[in-house]
């Protein structure tokens, strides 16, 4: 019986999670879980798997908690990387929204545990800073929740990057594949929620229709598989049937095929090598729609092009480009920007960061977060 932390447990992967979790209960116990403000829903939690230990990352929402469950409730990022630390638990699994997974991340590495990955941000942010702390702990690992970076790891199946060509990572396309560049000053909160495949929040679905979010997948494969950024594609196929591929210096393309349901990769991520039974859809090969792949376009999905000159640039420029995302996100979801303004912004903040040179440390990091995010809302008013 494996004791597993679920940071982020009442989002849409927490929820995954938690069903995979059920469907093996005789094998893993949900020993404690965190979120942002939900009461009720980590109530519910609580009780029906007898959570042992909690955190609100509200702290008034953590207080209302402890009335409601009669338990201490832990809060804030204090309370995140107390769990992600905690000596009974053997996986973290982060499914945090932001840059506030990155600390925890970098805690439960610390402390030696296996992290199941689905807070990109993490890698985006510190990749070179999660790379020494790996190496200083080596009983620590981290097996990828992303759809995308799950079908790489799965195809590498442990083979040295140095026989790696490229990978090749999948995109949808999102809702705005087919609508003219015209149009994107147009474009709605309503139009960029309407994902044409996936349910996400609304933060990674805003992300999806920008493209940001494959952008920071091409930087969170590269620290996760130490592939350098000349070998990592972008292919748009609609379908998301194929999570992504590996071409193999010796011609061999690999990809990885399955239903786009998030529980395939989460029970990867738990207990690779292994494969266990899940009840979730099977492809059906001769019924499937035709499959098909696109280049992405550059011009129109400008984030992705400002995601891989960050990664290129490195240093403190990824941190600072992922913070200045996540605070036009949220303007753009309360209804203050436009949707073209968060490429356009984003390019003026990573336009005046500093290249940094040498070894990049955590401090460097949550500098660059805070700043981009201070010189973001000023650039906004």
């Amino acid at each position: 019986m494996k004791n597993v932390v679920l940071l982020g447990a009442t989002g849409s992967i927490g929820t995954s999670s938690v069903d995979v979790i059920l469907q093996h209960s005789d094998i893993f116990k949900l020993y404690a879980v965190a979120a942002n403000s939900s009461v009720d829903k980590v109530a519910e939690l609580v009780r029906k798997f007898k959570v042992e230990r909690v955190c609100m990352f509200n702290e008034a929402a953590a207080k209302e908690l402890e009335k409601v469950l009669g338990m201490p409730v832990l809060a804030g990022m204090d309370g995140l990387c107390e769990l992600a630390a905690d000596p009974k638990a053997d996986i973290i699994i982060n499914a945090l929204m932001g840059a506030v997974g990155c600390l925890p991340t970098i805690t439960a590495i610390e402390h030696g545990k296996h992290v199941a990955l689905a807070n990109k941000e993490t890698m985006v942010m510190a990749g070179p800073v999660i790379w020494d702390k790996l190496a200083e702990n080596p009983k620590s690992f981290i097996t990828p929740i992303d759809s995308e970076h799950s079908a790489i790891f799965q195809c590498l199946s442990g083979r040295p990057e140095k026989e790696v060509e490229f990978l090749e990572i999948t995109a949808s396309g999102g809702p705005f594949r087919e609508w003219p560049i015209e149009k994107f000053e147009s474009i709605t909160v309503a139009d960029a929620l309407n994902h044409p495949v996936w349910s996400m929040g609304k933060k990674i679905t805003i992300d999806s229709a920008s493209m940001m979010n494959k952008g920071l997948e091409v930087l969170e494969a590269h620290f996760l598989f130490h592939i350098p950024y000349e070998q990592i594609k972008v292919v748009v196929h609609p379908q998301s049937m194929v999570h992504s591929l590996v071409q193999f210096r010796d011609g061999s393309l690999m990809a990885q095929l399955g239903a786009p349901d998030m529980r395939i990769p989460i029970q990867v991520a738990l207990t690779w090598p292994d494969r266990l039974p899940l009840e979730t859809k099977r492809l059906d090969l001769p019924t499937l729609a035709k499959l098909t792949f696109f280049e992405p376009d550059f011009n129109k999905f400008r984030c992705l092009a400002l995601a891989f000159e960050a990664g290129r640039r490195g240093g403190i420029v990824p941190a600072m480009m992922n913070a200045a995302n996540e605070v036009l996100v949220d303007r753009f979801l309360k209804g203050n920007l436009k949707f073209t303004d968060i490429p356009r912004h984003v390019e003026t903040i990573m336009a005046g960061a500093p290249n940094v040179t040498g070894h990049l440390t955590l401090d460097q990091v949550l500098e660059a977060d805070a700043e981009a995010r201070r010189l973001t809302e000023a650039l906004i008013k």
